[in-house]
């Protein structure tokens, strides 16, 4: 991988070579090399852009990001060099490393800093369409569906988060079966004493408290592992869930996926734990749960 360092660059000749920025157009606005372009690394149409500037292959085209931890500039060098270029090149350290000895233009007094999640203090209502998505399997296969929430609030202190999700169990549906296929008899069955008994239980609860972010909370990643109870068929059990946590505009997004073994709920319909000679009606124990709910 080709580098300069800030003397090799400081030597060349500006006319001799193209400086691009690869970074998303709001961080190129805060700091900048003068006389650099903005071609962002992001965006799907990087290499479209980078063609419109007419470049033949040989052109001398250097590269830069926030550091040298991050990829950014990495990944584009990889793209052109895919491309066909041959002589680009990555400013060794990017922006952080010389930012006090280049000339840079600035828009406001600091970088964006976008990596981790940061929460301000709030209460956040559940938005009335949010539903989790359910996926169950057998010997056979798997059938998916969905669950709507009810109510739910998550509540921010200092990072912290608090909350409780009210799930209507009536309101379970087979989405990858037709009508005709038993979308209906299916739906029925999970709502009898087989399994959840939505006539003597239609709601299920979940519930945490004063839950802390991971050490390092990416905006990308599973940034709390929520160590809850969840309360269905009138038993209570703790349960984890990995969330990915955002705020976007005063929404809180929490995107999460949950793991759990239905029988600590005694919903042991189908499970050779429980049963003999079930040959081919044997129904796996573990339930997985995605869901990705808007909060304001």
């Amino acid at each position: 991988m080709k580098t300069l360092d800030i003397d090799t660059f400081n030597s060349l000749n500006k006319h001799d070579y193209i400086l691009i920025h690869v970074l998303p157009k709001e961080h190129y606005q805060n700091f900048n090399i003068e006389g650099s372009l903005n071609i962002c690394i992001y965006e799907v149409a990087f290499l479209d852009n980078i063609k419109k500037l007419n470049l033949d292959s040989a052109s001398k085209i250097v590269l830069y990001g926030e550091d040298e931890d991050e990829l950014s500039a990495k990944s584009a060098l990889l793209k052109l060099q895919d491309a066909g270029y041959k002589n680009v090149y990555i400013l060794e350290g990017g922006l952080r490393k010389y930012r006090d000895v280049l000339n840079l233009e600035v828009d406001k007094n600091e970088l964006d800093t976008d990596q981790l999640l940061k929460l301000d203090d709030k209460t956040y209502a559940l938005d009335k369409q949010s539903f989790l998505q359910w996926t169950g399997k057998n010997s056979n296969g798997k059938h998916y569906g969905k669950v709507t929430l009810k109510s739910g609030k998550i509540e921010v202190q200092d990072s912290l988060l608090s909350g409780e999700f009210i799930i209507d169990m009536d309101s379970i549906q087979t989405l990858d079966l037709s009508v005709e296929e038993g979308s209906k008899q299916l739906d029925e069955h999970l709502k009898s004493d087989d399994f959840f008994l939505t006539k003597l239980f239609p709601e299920a609860k979940y519930t945490f408290k004063n839950i802390p972010p991971v050490k390092d909370p990416y905006l990308t990643d599973v940034n709390y592992i929520i160590d809850g109870e969840l309360t269905l068929k009138g038993i209570k059990k703790k349960q984890s869930v990995n969330a990915t946590v955002s705020e976007v505009n005063g929404t809180l997004v929490f995107n999460a996926t949950a793991q759990l073994d239905r029988t600590h709920w005694n919903v042991i319909y189908g499970s050779s734990k429980f049963f003999k000679f079930l040959g081919m009606h044997k129904i796996f124990d573990k339930v997985f749960l995605e869901m990705r709910l808007e909060l304001r």
